[in-house]
């Protein structure tokens, strides 16, 4: 049938208790991205720029002149720690080029042309750096023209990211494919459809 394809953007907070943590009435729903579709890759940066800008702002500080438990005021920080999504949401919100690409793992460096699927001797991959990263992801945005723009993103398989903004953001170690999706949805039903039929 149809499919329609609609995200969220929500924040939980790690210093309530685990149990507490997901509840509804806990969360922060901080962005819908519409549907139908889903957003072009370039577009996903349109709708993380708000929150990124509000994150910049507490990773500095904000003063609340009164709170619940202090009638004098708080000093609040608040930092985004991962960023769990499905695949296409993570290679989208990080980033990264589709599976598809030459340079199709966001751990390493491993290619199409030397490495491929089948590939298994991890002693030879390169890990992939946060510095790595943000060099190629700011060629992709210093870029003067959209070829020049897609020869780096050829050339890597990264482009910009609102995540980068963050300074203390690491993208190879802070974006995460949840396990429903990875496991279940991805590897168990890929298994059991395609490979015992």
């Amino acid at each position: 049938g149809k499919k329609v394809s609609i995200g969220i953007i929500a924040l939980v907070c790690l210093n309530l208790p685990i149990e507490e943590r997901y509840l509804p009435e806990n969360m922060f729903l901080a962005g819908i991205i519409p549907g139908p579709h889903e957003p072009p890759l370039q577009s996903v940066n349109h709708y993380m720029r708000p929150l990124i800008d509000v994150l910049l702002l507490f990773w500095k500080g904000i003063f609340f002149s009164k709170t619940a438990l202090y009638s004098l005021g708080r000093l609040i920080f608040c930092a985004l720690i991962a960023v769990i999504c499905d695949l296409p949401a993570a290679r989208k919100f990080g980033g990264f080029a589709s599976h598809r690409h030459e340079y199709f793992c966001s751990v390493c460096w491993c290619n199409g042309t030397e490495h491929t699927y089948n590939d298994f001797n991890y002693s030879s991959w390169k890990r992939r750096t946060n510095e790595d990263w943000r060099t190629h992801a700011d060629a992709f945005r210093s870029a003067e023209t959209l070829q020049q723009a897609n020869i780096s993103f050829d050339n890597s398989g990264l482009r910009w990211s609102e995540l980068l903004r963050l300074p203390y953001f690491d993208p190879t170690k802070m974006l995460v494919v949840d396990p429903m999706h990875n496991l279940f949805l991805g590897l168990i039903k890929e298994h059991f459809q395609n490979i015992l039929g």
